[in-house]
């Protein structure tokens, strides 16, 4: 998937000046970027049909109601097992890394200075991903394809070598 393709990123951050900061970051390379402040937000918005999804770990909400990362991270292994999913978080937890990687998602990136560098690499790596699976699909086709091509040739062959033999004698 190319960004001349226009690759829709979903962002679900509650920290509106770190959404709106890396909404903006995106959007000037090229991607098109939607912003919420939670998972239900998103949810409510799935008809925009994301190429990735850029997670918070810990959403907060003033009356906590707001699904939490890893909630709204096995919600959408529901609707689907292979959008990409990062999470983000300012908590280096090994152990949280850990279980969302297991739940699903592609990477976990810590919000910190390297954050910027970490993502493009991250988001790089998924577009590379899915231009690969979907060169290899295209691949399946054509083999598919060349091997009933291939059948026919050789009942052809073999129809050729019954006919021949008949034929002789």
């Amino acid at each position: 998937m190319d960004k001349t393709n226009r690759t829709t990123i979903f962002i679900v951050e509650d920290n509106e000046m770190f959404a709106e900061t890396l909404r903006v970051s995106l959007e000037i390379q090229g991607y098109t970027v939607y912003s919420f402040r939670s998972g239900e937000q998103m949810i409510s918005s799935w008809e925009e049909d994301p190429d990735i999804i850029l997670l918070d770990f810990y959403i907060e909400s003033p009356n906590n109601v707001a699904m939490n990362g890893d909630k709204i991270l096995r919600f959408i292994r529901r609707i689907s097992k292979s959008l990409p999913v990062v999470m983000l978080t300012s908590n280096s937890d090994i152990g949280a890394a850990t279980s969302t990687l297991k739940q699903g998602a592609v990477d976990f990136i810590l919000k910190d200075e390297d954050l910027p560098v970490n993502l493009e690499k991250s988001i790089h790596q998924i577009l590379d991903a899915t231009k690969l699976r979907r060169e290899m699909a295209m691949n399946k086709v054509k083999i598919k394809k060349y091997r009933q091509h291939f059948l026919v040739i050789c009942l052809l062959i073999a129809l050729a070598g019954i006919i021949l033999l008949w034929l002789s004698a």
